[in-house]
């Protein structure tokens, strides 16, 4: 079976949306960062910038890295079925896919 190539980029956009809502539902813990226990520090020097520095990259991160995936997808597989819904809109002469 061919897929025509008009279709391709909604089949392939279809495919990310599924992808991304499956890896927004299953949160694996072994992806999951710890929780940052609120205890008081004693280092100094070196490992003290380390640890600011590996805390201050924890707050950027997500709490689940699929959750992350599964949004980017989301959102990549959305656009694509949206970019190819506006070119069927288009002109015929002006049409990308």
């Amino acid at each position: 079976m061919r897929i025509a190539p008009e279709t391709s980029p909604m089949l392939i956009g279809a495919a990310l949306i599924g992808a991304g809502l499956l890896l927004r539902r299953v949160e694996p813990d072994a992806l999951s960062l710890p929780d940052k226990p609120d205890v008081a520090h004693r280092d100094s020097g070196a490992r003290r910038a380390a640890r600011i520095t590996r805390d201050g990259i924890a707050k950027v991160l997500p709490s689940n890295l699929t959750g992350s995936v599964g949004r980017t997808l989301l959102m990549m597989g959305a656009g694509l079925v949206l970019v190819r819904l506006l070119d069927m809109a288009a002109d015929e002469s002006e049409q990308l896919f």
